[in-house]
């Protein structure tokens, strides 16, 4: 485990923005995590965040008067395992991207679906994360997780796909604020052409962000989830029934986020170095030294078009940190 003091978070998040944490914890291991564990309590720090690659996080600027601890991925080149009957575990820190390729040497598929994802598969079940219409429930089979109780104690459990409470882009592990250690995903032997056809997605998903994403900014992914409820997608297409063919087929039976913003004419609005992106308008990217501030003025803009254009407010799935 290495410690770090005083760590300016803006240089080590993915959107660059963020004051000062008291503690960076980095791990690479079990090991290492539980020895965080124990630094964290004996110093009776009560402020923990647990980190993977910080894609989908906004940290305020005045900073975090507590620890993060950092999962990286395994040092030893062990994180990543196969078990029987196409089993894959991983640790947490491990890239969700790595699962894939590791999947992929073994002939195994069922992940491609997440090709250029930016996360670890800590994060990745955290989350629920998900893309063109696969979602990482999907594959799932369970984690051994640490539940921290805040004086410094913990418990270690497992969790089955039942037990995690899946739904979208949440699981009990966020809702709980449970530590995930390791996971394990259950992935499918596939033939040649499978294994072909799988390869083809995951590059192609790669190319569709390269494309269509404003990865030339730092950004925080999609800052609001898609509208999936029933009677708010219902809402939407009362007054814009031109978008019902859209919802039924591109969007599986959702609404995108990105499109209402560019409707809503939206698109390119500005607070001060945040921008809500030209090239993908769920997105605010950071022009340069924005402020979460900004970044939070731009979300709360757009929070108010939707209620006064469809009487709701879309959730935010970006994760606003205090």
């Amino acid at each position: 485990m290495n410690i770090y003091n005083n760590v300016l978070l803006s240089t080590i998040l993915w959107y660059q923005i963020g004051g000062v944490a008291r503690y960076v914890l980095d791990v690479a291991s079990r090991e290492e995590l539980y020895d965080a564990l124990e630094f964290v309590k004996s110093n009776k720090i009560t402020k923990v965040f647990v980190l993977g690659l910080g894609s989908n996080l906004l940290f305020p600027d005045e900073g975090f008067d507590g620890a993060i601890i950092r999962f990286l991925m395994q040092e030893d080149g062990k994180g990543i395992q196969l078990f029987e009957n196409n089993i894959v575990d991983s640790f947490a820190g491990e890239f969700l991207d790595s699962i894939i390729h590791f999947g992929f040497d073994k002939g195994l598929v069922g992940l491609e679906w997440a090709g250029g994802l930016p996360g670890t598969v800590g994060a990745a079940v955290r989350g629920n994360v998900g893309a063109f219409g696969g979602e990482i429930k999907d594959v799932f089979v369970k984690a051994h997780a640490i539940r921290w109780f805040g004086d410094g104690d913990y418990e270690e459990v497992t969790l089955n796909n039942e037990e995690m409470k899946f739904s979208y882009r949440t699981s009990r592990v966020k809702e709980e604020k449970l530590i995930v250690v390791s996971a394990q995903f259950q992935l499918k032997q596939a033939t040649p052409e499978e294994l072909l056809a799988a390869r083809e997605t995951y590059y192609a998903n790669i190319t569709y962000r390269q494309d269509k994403h404003p990865l030339d900014y730092p950004n925080c992914g999609s800052v609001f989830k898609n509208i999936s409820k029933k009677e708010e997608v219902e809402r939407i297409l009362e007054s814009w029934p031109d978008v019902r063919e859209l919802v039924e087929g591109k969007w599986h039976g959702k609404v995108s986020m990105g499109y209402v913003i560019d409707r809503l004419g939206l698109k390119g609005q500005q607070n001060g170095a945040a921008q809500i992106s030209e090239k993908h308008q769920n997105f605010i990217v950071n022009k340069g030294g924005a402020k979460a501030h900004e970044v939070k003025g731009l979300i709360a803009e757009i929070e108010e078009e939707m209620q006064e254009s469809f009487g709701f407010t879309p959730e935010v799935e970006v994760e606003i940190i205090s």
